[in-house]
Order: C-alpha cells, then sequence, then structure tokens
C-alpha cells in the first residue's frame, strides 16, 4: 500500500483544494450572486451530462484499466488498444448525439413545465457529455500507469476554477448568465486538451491506424467486458446523478439548487474514498489477474480502516458545524431546508466508506456480472423511491431514496464477497475507531461556542481534528494513517513524530 498512500497523499491534497474551490463556489459564491433558480439550472447543465457520459464512454475506461496489466511494456500493443478505445468512444459519442438531434424536441418537453430555461442549454450538454467521455478514458490511462497526481489536478482543482471564473466573470459583468453557463462547454474543453497534451508530454501518448496486434479475441473480451462496463457506468450515473433530475421536473429549479448545494455537504466525506479509488483499481485489477486473494483481502481491510478514519473526521466536522455553515453562507435561511439532506448524505457516505472497496473487487473478479445486477437493481429501486417519495416528503424523500438504494447496493454486495471469496472489510480496530468516533461527536455537538459562525468553525474544526487524531494516533487503529499523519507533519510543520 506504500505507492497507494504516497499517490492518495497528494491526490488527498489536491482533491482537497478542489474542495475548498468547490465550497467557495458552491457554498459562498453561487448563494451570493445567482438565484435558486439559476443554481439549479447551473448544476442541471452538468449533472444531466454526467448522467449521459458513461453511455457515450461504452465502458472503454474501465476495461482499459482491467486489461492494461496484459499489455504490460508492449509499446505496439499499447497504442492500439488505445487508439481502438478512442474510435470507439468517438464514434457512440456521434451516434447518440445524432439520436438526441432527432429527438430534441421531445427532450425539450421533459423540461418546459418545471425547468423551462434549461432548454436553451441542451446543445450545451451535449458538448460537455462528449469532452467528458473523452476525458475520462485518457484519466484511465493515466490511473493505468498509476500516475495521478496532475490529471487529478485536471479534474478537482482547474475544473472547478474554471466554474468560479465563470460564475466571477457574471458577477463583474463581463458576460451574462447565458454567457456563464454556455461557458461550461469551454471549461471541459480546455481541460480535455490539458490532458490530452499532458499525455503527449509525459508518456508519449500515441495514435496508431493499424491494429494487427490485437487478435479477435482480444476484440470480444474488449467489447464484452465494455458492454459490461458500460451498463455499470450508466446505473452508477443514474444513482449520483438522478436526482437533480427528478428534482428539478417534479419540484422546480428552486429545489435543485437547494438540494445541490447541501448534497455537495454531505459528498465531502466520500472524497478520500475518490483519491484512493484512483490508484487502488489498477492493483485489484493486477491481484484478480493472479487470484491472489490474500493481497485483494488486505487491501480491503486497510482500505475500509484507513477510510473509515477520514470518513468519520469529516462526518463529525460537517454535523458539529452544520449550523454555524448554514448561518455563515448566502441565503442560509434557504438552505436549511435543506439540512436533513446533508445528515443523510454523510451517514450515506460513511457507509460506503466503512465496506471499503466491495464494489472494485467485484468488478475486476469472475463476479463481475453480479455487481451489474446490484447496481441495476439499485438504480431502479432509486428512481422508483424518488417517484413515491419525492411528491410527498420533498427533498427529505429524495434523501431517503438515495440512502436506501446506496445501502441495499452495498451490502448486497458485502455479503456476496464474504460468502464467496472469503474476504470481510472488517477488523477489530474498527471497535475502538467507532468508540473514539462517538465520543467525539457527542462532546463536539452539544458543546458551545460563543463566537461569529466563521471562528465557531474554524474553532470547532480545530479543537475536533486534535482530539479525533491524537486518540486515533495513540491507539495506533491503522500503521497507513499513523504514516499519513507522520507524513503530513514532515511535509507541512516540518516536524517528525
Amino acid at each position: 500500500m506504500g505507492v497507494v498512500i504516497r499517490q492518495s497523499f497528494w491526490g488527498t491534497a489536491i482533491a482537497y483544494l478542489g474542495v475548498l474551490i468547490g465550497y467557495f463556489n458552491t457554498l459562498y459564491l453561487r448563494p451570493e450572486f445567482l438565484t435558486l433558480d439559476q443554481i439549479g439550472i447551473f448544476t442541471l447543465v452538468t449533472a444531466n451530462a454526467m448522467l449521459i457520459s458513461p453511455l457515450c464512454s461504452a465502458g472503454m475506461p474501465g476495461t482499459l484499466i482491467k486489461y492494461f496489466p496484459e499489455i504490460g511494456s508492449q509499446r505496439k500493443l499499447k497504442d492500439q488498444f488505445f487508439t481502438l478505445q478512442f474510435l470507439i468512444v468517438i464514434i457512440l459519442n456521434l451516434l447518440i448525439g445524432l439520436v438526441a438531434y432527432l429527438n430534441a424536441d421531445w427532450i425539450a418537453g421533459l423540461f418546459r413545465e418545471k425547468s423551462s430555461t434549461y432548454v436553451n442549454y441542451l446543445a450545451i450538454t451535449g458538448i460537455i457529455i462528449i469532452t467528458n467521455s473523452v476525458f475520462e478514458l485518457m484519466f484511465a490511462y493515466c490511473r493505468s500507469l498509476l500516475n495521478v497526481i496532475i490529471p487529478s489536478f485536471i479534474r478537482d482543482v482547474a475544473l472547478r476554477t474554471g466554474a468560479v471564473i465563470l460564475i466571477g466573470g457574471y458577477v463583474l459583468d463581463y458576460w451574462t448568465f447565458h454567457g456563464a453557463v454556455q461557458g461550461l462547454a469551454i471549461n471541459y474543453a480546455i481541460a480535455l486538451i490539458a490532458l490530452f497534451l499532458y499525455l503527449i508530454i509525459k508518456h508519449n501518448l500515441r495514435f496508431t491506424s493499424s491494429f494487427s496486434e490485437i487478435d479477435i479475441e482480444w476484440k470480444k473480451r474488449i467489447f464484452r467486458f465494455g458492454m459490461f462496463l458500460m451498463l455499470m457506468a450508466i446505473s452508477f450515473s443514474v444513482m449520483n446523478n438522478v436526482n437533480y433530475l427528478q428534482i428539478s421536473t417534479t419540484l422546480g429549479s428552486r429545489a435543485n439548487g437547494i438540494f445541490t448545494t447541501c448534497f455537495f455537504i454531505g459528498v465531502i466525506v466520500e472524497m478520500p474514498r475518490r483519491n484512493m479509488l484512483k490508484i487502488v483499481s489498477p492493483l485489484f485489477s493486477k491481484a484478480m489477474q493472479t487470484n491472489d486473494l490474500e493481497s485483494v483481502n488486505r487491501m480491503y481491510q486497510k482500505g475500509s480502516i484507513t477510510m473509515s478514519v477520514l470518513g468519520l473526521l469529516l462526518c463529525i466536522g460537517i454535523l458539529t458545524n452544520i449550523d454555524d455553515l448554514f448561518t455563515f453562507i448566502p441565503q442560509g435561511s434557504a438552505f436549511q431546508e435543506g439540512f436533513w439532506v446533508v445528515v443523510i448524505i454523510c451517514a450515506t457516505k460513511l457507509m460506503v466508506m466503512l465496506f471499503s472497496f466491495s464494489q472494485e473487487i467485484m468488478v475486476f473478479s469472475k463476479y463481475y456480472k453480479y455487481s451489474l445486477y446490484y447496481q441495476i437493481f439499485s438504480a431502479i429501486l432509486l428512481v422508483t423511491l424518488n417517484v413515491i417519495l419525492l411528491p410527498i416528503y420533498g427533498l427529505v424523500g429524495a434523501g431517503f431514496s438515495y440512502a436506501i438504494a446506496v445501502f441495499f447496493n452495498t451490502f448486497l454486495r458485502y455479503i456476496f464477497l464474504k460468502k464467496r471469496m472469503h474476504v470481510d472489510p472488517f477488523v477489530k480496530a474498527h471497535v475502538p475507531l467507532l468508540v473514539i468516533s462517538a465520543f467525539t461527536l457527542l462532546v463536539f455537538i452539544y458543546l458551545p461556542f460563543p463566537f461569529n459562525p466563521f471562528v465557531n468553525i474554524v474553532v470547532r474544526s480545530l479543537l475536533t481534528t486534535l482530539v479525533f487524531v491524537t486518540a486515533i494516533f495513540k491507539t495506533n487503529i491503522s500503521e497507513d494513517i499513523n504514516q499519513l499523519i507522520r507524513l503530513g507533519f514532515e511535509k507541512v510543520l516540518k516536524i517528525k513524530i
């Protein structure tokens, strides 16, 4: 896990720089200068793109990660393999774009009643779909090379900075809100070009017109697994983005603006997992190639305890500061309607962290088809629950729908892996970790702070972190976490502990 820790340290640092930019954008800039309807529209443009993008990727990013270990240092095969996948993605984008163009009136009709303004930006969503699907393929290539720092910077920092610039330009009257939304397409295009140039310069990325090294059996494997991953990615995208679509069409753009902001607060809990995932996926793929279940179980357990520590700290920080946070951000009284959305999403993301990399283990194993069944079931469950709960309970209904769907998806995977592969993410260290977490939460959630909201958040967060991290370090719950703490002190504070 050494390379995982090193890459995760810098990846996490970059991710949280992106989170800070996202925090400024989502919790200050947008609420201060945009209406709730505008926030909803700005989010819906990209959310719908993320919903469709996996279909246009045809599962090629995941296929690249799975089969890359078999290529090794075969340069010619590597170039042909990537070029073939690139062509598949481009062709599929063109086909889906044509279908969307021919059905533009029907698509627009879905939004005219509750989110009519969004109809003007359907083409922007289309451009983002194309650029993002190609970007994800190139990002997967970087992940396969265990090189995610610069690509992560482009995706987590540069894209979010671009969004800040777009809204900032609107605030300063350099362009209209219409121009800012249109600028989202330019933002994604610049990110794609930057990653493409990085791959050419750093990894000598080359395209080829010949596929002589890829025999018919290889092509069958690529297309078969690619179709599986495409369905997986579509159902996964539904899980993460369909709420925005259903809220916009059922409750309107204003409600979507509130849900978007509150969901963003809760999803911060899961950020460490996203960064570890960039580097562990190729390692799981390699271990599965040799059926090294001992290594799989070791990474499964270490991943769970490491992510649990980070997730619990972030969850405690959010829950103890949530009231001051709503007071601090512009239009906070309106966003307080989503208080329980924040709580529900925090708990849901923490549960995912506790259950570690169950999805990745299944995807790269011989049981990968079962992962698809669980994912599709959960996506259908989410959409169905939203249809039932959204009209009755509003935003809280959307939160509960998401939590229930994620729980079934996660728990079913856990039971399957435990019975079929005899791997389990939970270890004895989880018990003292939960005790420390409960104690820290109970102390600081009721401890009053008499300062203004901003100072309260800073002071409470520092004290919470000090108490929690000290307890974790002293009890040596995770050697990886202790190593990460030492690395943080050495790199940031120049102190050896």
